[in-house]
């Protein structure tokens, strides 16, 4: 009788786990897309191509296995002329472009997509408030929204600039399921860092290569007050970022003011297209690997453009300033 039990609650436990594995699917209305053509899911946060659908009559359905319960993904035709990001669950799913562009579609049956246009308003007139106003915006919708994963990658954004300690204190509002996804591993692995300079903490020291291939100490190109900044040619706000710097670096480099940029490219030549045609003037250096290069991680980086500001004992003294704010503190130091 008991080997009958176990046998049973075996079969039951594997049906449910089967059925929770099947759960999710997107049905899905288009408009103008050619019968025959395929979409497709990409994962945002691991990269790779997930799953794919063939439109028929301006429908499709995917019924996809999720490697995680909530999972960031984009969804797009082949040659990406038409794409939508969404936030999938793992439940029944529905998706409306029927009447809309394919980018504006209406999308129901998750949490965190439910949330998409909430997070944006925490974003819509960001040049205009306070550093401390949006600060409090997202810790607030943090804090509304611990259940869905598209807070968590708020976290995760954001977590360089609030530091171990603060975001150790939001990732404990999550529950496990949401802990335990790639963003959730992403920011343990920050938690984890014991070599991230902390405020008041000397910066440490490293060398990587020069657009021309000589490889360059840190601690060899600082000045009396140093902003490391980390950026990528791929990154239009690292750009824009890089044009409010050269105003700074024009203004301030004969009174000891440094920049030295990392770039998480991975592909040289499109690294220093953009060095020369931006007439960006101050050291460049790049290990070319993305966000694994050492000191990307080292460093805590999880989104671009970042920075480090550095007094003249080499002491961390601010992180992510940008505008009057960075350019207040520089002035102060100098």
């Amino acid at each position: 009788m008991r080997l009958i039990f176990i046998i049973f609650s075996f079969l039951f436990t594997l049906t449910s786990l089967q059925a929770q594995e099947s759960s999710f699917s997107l049905t899905g209305e288009t408009k103008d897309i050619k019968d025959g053509s395929w979409l497709y899911f990409r994962d945002l946060v691991n990269g790779g191509t997930l799953d794919s659908a063939e439109v028929q009559n301006d429908s499709f359905k995917f019924n996809t296995k999720l490697p995680e319960p909530t999972i960031w993904v984009m969804l797009h035709t082949k040659d990406r002329s038409k794409f939508k990001e969404l936030w999938l669950q793992d439940k029944p799913m529905r998706f409306d472009a029927s009447n809309v562009d394919f980018q504006d579609a209406e999308v129901t049956g998750s949490v965190s997509q439910e949330l998409v246009e909430e997070e944006k308003s925490i974003y819509r007139d960001f040049d205009k408030i306070s550093d401390a106003e949006l600060r409090n915006r997202q810790e607030t919708f943090i804090r509304n929204n611990p259940n869905a994963l598209i807070s968590l990658r708020m976290l995760y954004e954001v977590s360089g600039k609030w530091g171990q300690e603060t975001t150790g204190k939001y990732f404990e509002m999550f529950p496990e399921e949401i802990k335990q996804s790639s963003f959730g591993k992403r920011i343990l692995s920050f938690l984890n860092n014991d070599s991230i300079p902390q405020l008041g903490e000397k910066y440490t020291d490293f060398e990587l290569p020069t657009p021309n291939g000589e490889t360059r100490k840190f601690s060899e190109l600082t000045g009396k007050v140093t902003l490391l900044q980390f950026w990528a040619s791929t990154c239009n706000p690292s750009k824009m970022q890089n044009q409010e710097l050269k105003k700074l670096y024009r203004k301030y480099k004969s009174e000891g003011l440094a920049i030295i940029a990392l770039s998480r490219d991975t592909e040289k030549q499109e690294w220093l297209k953009v060095i020369e045609n931006d007439n960006l003037k101050w050291p460049q250096l790049s290990s070319l690997q993305g966000w694994e290069g050492p000191v990307f991680t080292n460093y805590g980086i999880r989104k671009t453009p970042s920075n480090y500001l550095i007094n003249s004992e080499g002491k961390v003294v601010a992180r992510n300033l940008s505008g009057d704010e960075l350019e207040e503190k520089i002035q102060e130091l100098l």
